[in-house]
């Protein structure tokens, strides 16, 4: 930088200026001038420019405690994209501390990051240059001293080392002396050689899994046991691979492979649960995975989602367990549950159960009801609820309805009724009803109740909040209404308590803090909400203002997944304290899951005798509701008609005599109220009565009439308005009749002749003429 003097000589000067000034001021009697301050950028001899000039003016403000008049400098220097070898030299002269002291400082705080990151890569792509690595691996044969600064280098190349490593100790004529060093200081290496060390294990090169075992017991990481431990437990005793993998493990636990606590299958099941459960964590939303390339025979990274490599992580340690036990329960529940639940995170709960592009589905039926069973039970206990659904399905498909009955415990199917996930109570009680069973069993009553609920859901989203103050729950209510969401309001815990369990719509509960309407405090709001099953699932949030958070958080952790709102004041600030809008069901799911409830309600009234039809009473006015939903109401009156109470028959009633109705749904109505009126009796009222005696005389629709009439005939009408009415003879409404004109293309047949009259025998004498009849 061209200065009248060094720019670094300048702030050298200035900084011992600024000491002596500072020192100065702690003299007896001395007054600092108030204008004082340590020199700024208005003492540069000149603007800096290139990047490296930038940086170094940043740096000196920085250090000086200047943050505010650092920025332009450092967003200049942004703007210039400085290379890779302007990244070095700023980490090599100035330090990461250099980069790092950004952070300290509210004004440059937004820097720090991807400042950092670009130091990071620009870093990394120095140390795992090709050349650069080869030429430390080559040092690593040499002198001790060189083979010191050599590791040094090639730990800065972390896992990137290790496939030159690996292609080292493969070279055709390598003298044994240098094979020895170079597997030796493989193993010292850090922990970030891990990864690609454990894909090496998979080499059939026995020697080179050989020496990647070794290395793993010499760096000390424990994350390579379960790896190790199909190689330790392999049956080839004379494998060098076998006797170096159990060195390892000795080495890494302390403890002999023959003395380990647990079984190889435990520990590889065990650590593939680990990942079915999330328990390890990741760094971010991507993992870098290590694969062995048995074509170039090294180890090969891949970046993938973080659940994809849940997955391979999981799995693999799952076969590899049943490997050596093939009959492992614990190990093929495991395999099954993390197949099939990321396969729904791929391509959706309805795909997986109707197309299974994964193949997982069709896996998971041929493992069999007792493996399903298992799978079902630990997904409700994990509180896994799409995993649930689908092992509920599958279940239903392959399970015998007599061990319903039959069982010494309450079967999977009947458990997962009270999970906490919709999904997974609508797929067993899907289930259960299509095993048709014969006898009750326990449980059974919970069947029709869960349809019933989900019989009524409407397309919309339903919100409920509970607050004792009117005016400001319906203000909180309108800002939902606002996101799309019907809201319900409900001054007292339990009035709120019974909307959200009513119905398996709603996706949302708003708690004011202040909640004073009813005797249920807060807490005994929470704990109705989480311990029922229908409640259980939805989430909660607790609104007040965001001095009360502090107060409320012992309460929370006692009531996992409920949340603090800060009251929200417009739409938008509470779309934005939700994170979105929260819903766990589209608007096509709702719709759809009505419909197929339904049908379900309607084969259970067509089943006499099922252990469900007893409790069709309860779905009756669920059931009438979805008589006005397009999409459930033929099934929905197909259901009515079996359910024994005056408010099936009399929906069914408005329902046929609605004219605006489809004939179709007016038809099916008609006919399953004549066929409740069989069973039954006669439960319509008394002005439903006559207003369908006036549509039978008013209908013109041939088979609507039909069943009209029908309907009329099981009302057992009086012998006088019988009588009237077959008096009146006419079998439709008079209508003009108009005569139908011939077809023109059929031809008239021809006028026939009039023949010759017979001669009459000769003892009757004709009749006169005129004579008449």
């Amino acid at each position: 930088m061209c200065r009248n003097s060094s720019f670094r000589d300048r702030l050298a000067i200035s900084c011992v200026v600024a000491c002596l000034a500072a020192g100065a001021s702690l003299l007896p009697g001395f007054v600092a001038d108030a204008r004082g301050q340590v020199p700024g950028p208005e003492t540069f001899a000149k603007e800096p420019q290139t990047p490296i000039e930038l940086w170094e003016a940043a740096d000196y403000l920085l250090r000086t405690g200047q943050a505010q008049q650092a920025v332009p400098y450092l967003n200049k220097f942004m703007k210039s994209k400085p290379d890779d070898a302007v990244l070095l030299q700023i980490r090599d002269r100035y330090g990461v501390g250099s980069v790092l002291r950004l952070d300290n400082y509210p004004e440059t705080r937004a820097l720090a990051r991807p400042l950092s990151s670009l130091l990071a890569a620009a870093s990394l792509r120095s140390s795992t240059r090709a050349d650069r690595i080869q030429r430390f691996v080559n040092a690593l044969t040499k002198s001790s001293e060189e083979q010191e600064y050599a590791v040094e280098r090639l730990r800065e190349a972390g896992p990137y080392a290790v496939p030159y490593l690996v292609q080292a100790l493969d070279r055709a004529n390598l003298p044994a002396e240098d094979r020895a060093l170079i597997a030796y200081n493989m193993g010292r290496l850090d922990r970030s050689a891990v990864p690609p060390l454990i894909a090496v294990l998979e080499s059939a090169d026995g020697r080179l899994a050989a020496d990647a075992a070794n290395a793993l017991g010499m760096i000390g990481d424990v994350r390579a046991v379960p790896p190790l431990t199909p190689l330790a437990a392999s049956t080839e005793a004379g494998s060098p691979a076998r006797a170096e993998a159990r060195r390892a493990i000795a080495r890494l636990t302390g403890r002999s492979f023959e003395a380990q606590p647990r079984s190889p299958v435990r520990v590889l099941t065990d650590e593939a649960q680990k990942y079915h459960h999330h328990a390890f964590l990741f760094p971010g939303d991507t993992a870098l995975l290590w694969e062995w390339d048995a074509a170039q025979k090294v180890p090969v990274p891949r970046q993938i989602p973080r659940s994809e490599a849940e997955a391979y992580f999981g799995q693999r340690l799952a076969r590899e367990a049943l490997k050596l036990n093939p009959a492992d329960g614990p190990a093929q529940v495991v395999l099954v549950s993390q197949a099939l639940e990321k396969a729904v995170e791929n391509v959706g709960l309805k795909a997986v159960t109707t197309t299974d592009p994964t193949g997982a589905f069709a896996s998971a039926l041929a493992a069999g009801p007792s493996v399903l069973g298992q799978v079902l039970q630990t997904a409700i206990t994990d509180g896994k609820t799409d995993l649930a659904a689908v092992a509920a399905t599958a279940l239903g498909q392959i399970t015998d309805r007599d061990v319903l009955t039959s069982g010494p415990r309450v079967h999977p199917l009947v458990e997962a009724l009270s999970s906490s996930g919709r999904r997974a109570q609508f797929a067993a009680a899907r289930a259960l009803v299509q095993l048709e069973p014969r006898r009750p069993f326990a449980g059974s009553s919970q069947v029709v109740p869960i349809l019933a609920r989900f019989v009524a859901s409407q397309p919309t989203p339903r919100a409920v909040v509970i607050d004792g103050n009117l005016d400001r729950g319906n203000l909180l209510a309108s800002h939902l209404k606002a996101l799309g969401y019907e809201p319900d309001v409900a001054r007292a815990g339990a009035e709120g308590f019974q909307a959200a369990s009513e119905g398996a719509d709603v996706e949302l509960i708003l708690i004011d803090s202040h909640q004073t309407g009813g005797p249920w405090r807060l807490v005994d709001i929470l704990a109705n909400l989480r311990a029922d099953a229908r409640t259980a699932g939805i989430p909660v949030y607790v609104v007040g203002p965001l001095n009360q958070q502090v107060a409320l958080d012992p309460m929370f952790r006692n009531y996992p997944g409920v949340k603090f709102l800060v009251t929200p004041t417009s739409p938008a600030i509470l779309e934005r304290q939700l994170g979105g809008r929260p819903s766990e069901f589209s608007p096509e799911e709702r719709t759809a899951y009505a419909r197929e409830a339904a049908s379900l309600l309607a084969q259970v009234a067509s089943q006499p005798g099922s252990p469900f039809e007893a409790d069709l009473r309860q779905a009756e006015s669920a059931l009438s509701v979805a008589l006005n939903a397009p999409t459930a109401d033929l099934a929905a009156s197909s259901a009515l008609g079996d359910v024994p109470d005056a408010g099936a028959q009399r929906g069914l009633a408005d329902i046929v005599l609605n004219v605006s109705k489809p004939i179709a749904l007016r038809l099916s109505s008609a006919r399953q109220l004549a066929r409740s009126i069989q069973r039954f009796g006669p439960l319509v009222a008394a002005d439903q009565e006559a207003k369908l005696l006036a549509a039978l005389d008013q209908e013109r629709e041939p088979a609507l009439r039909i069943a009209l009439a029908t309907l009329i005939g099981t009302l057992h009408p009086k012998s006088a308005q019988a009588g009237s009415r077959l008096q009146q003879g006419s079998a439709l409404p008079t209508a003009p009749v108009q005569a139908t004109p011939a077809p023109e293309s059929v031809p008239s047949p021809p006028t026939p002749e009039p023949a010759e009259p017979a001669p009459a025998p000769a003892d009757e004498v004709p009749p006169p003429a005129d004579a008449k009849p």
